[in-house]
């Protein structure tokens, strides 16, 4: 007896359900929204990373959360589970620059183009302003606040849409001796300052602009004094709200500092309860076209980029991109 019809019949019926999702649109360029994940899904795919907030099982692996100690800096609050569908939109972004002022900001310790010595704050002025510059040219409705952080918070330039109002408040600034790192100060002065947009319908309104905090941080031995609050968490935890760091650190060179700056650094990843923030470290040893490259992957937008671990910057696939210096 043949039974190949039915099965044929069968085979056919789910191809044909396979094929039957939404059109590509405007909103859902890839049909992404309907495309079902199997354990053989490529990694960074736009159904996994793109504008959503990452669940606990979805998001990156992060390290343990450091355990209070002797120092008395708090252990960052554990992950919850948080996905969102959100629109992957340009919307206008409100982008908080924090730049810090300690004293290791001005030892001339990195390598610049041309061979010789230059601290972290020249270079991280320069690229600030490269930054501002250019997401200005991609989207002039983008808001920028530059705040600068020593023992104190200080906002020294409120929103605006004008990069000139903004690099005119980043040079003649002097660093200090910091004794701590006031984080709490910091989210403190942006809920102040700042409103985080609210939607009737997370996963089909696009919202009327996010909120993002850019922290160019350099202290490797010390620790962020933190005590989340109700309100903390509930902003760490908005959809809307993006908080990436840039930490600059002594790297290898201070073999008793790399145990604390790797703390340090784990201590900011745990605050990432979604796993759509973007987090870099870069070694005060190392050239200063690390810097610039850094700050150029956090132009794109943060709704429409990927988790951090799937994003890929080469051209081709299997590409290994050769180090080409940057003039600045």
């Amino acid at each position: 007896m043949d039974t190949s019809e039915p099965s044929s019949a069968a085979e056919e019926e789910e191809e044909k359900t396979a094929v039957e999702q939404r059109p590509r649109t405007r909103s859902n360029p890839e049909g992404a929204e309907d495309r079902t994940l199997s354990a053989q899904a490529s990694v960074g795919s736009r159904s996994e990373g793109e504008g959503e907030a990452a669940s606990t099982g979805d998001s990156p692996p992060s390290g343990p959360a450091p355990a209070a100690n002797g120092k008395g800096w708090p252990s960052p609050v554990p992950p919850t589970e948080f996905q969102v569908r959100m629109p992957r939109v340009n919307c206008p972004e409100k982008v908080i620059i924090c730049l810090d002022l300690s004293e290791e900001m001005s030892y001339s310790k990195l390598e610049s183009f041309n061979g010789s010595k230059t601290n972290a704050l020249n270079i991280s002025q320069k690229m600030i302003e490269m930054f501002v510059r250019t997401k200005h040219k991609i989207d002039k409705s983008h808001e920028f606040a530059l705040v600068v952080v020593n023992n104190d918070v200080t906002w020294l330039s409120g929103f605006t849409s004008d990069p000139r109002e903004v690099c005119s408040c980043l040079y003649d600034l002097e660093t200090v001796v910091c004794k701590s790192f006031n984080l709490e100060g910091l989210f403190n002065l942006i809920q102040q300052k700042t409103e985080l947009p609210v939607t009737e319908n997370i996963q089909t309104i696009p919202p009327p602009y996010v909120v993002r905090t850019i922290l160019v941080y350099s202290r490797p031995t010390c620790q962020p004094q933190l005590a989340v609050t109700d309100q903390m968490k509930k902003m760490l935890q908005c959809p809307y709200y993006f908080f990436d760091v840039l930490y600059i650190h002594n790297g290898m060179e201070d073999k008793e500092d790399e145990t604390s700056w790797k703390e340090a650094f784990a201590f900011f990843s745990n605050l990432d309860t979604k796993g759509t923030n973007y987090k870099y470290e870069v070694s005060l040893t190392g050239p200063a076209v690390e810097l610039h490259n850094c700050m150029a992957k956090l132009l794109s937008h943060p709704l429409q980029r990927p988790f951090q671990t799937h994003a890929s910057y080469s051209m081709l696939e299997e590409e290994e991109t050769p180090e080409i210096e940057a003039v600045v």
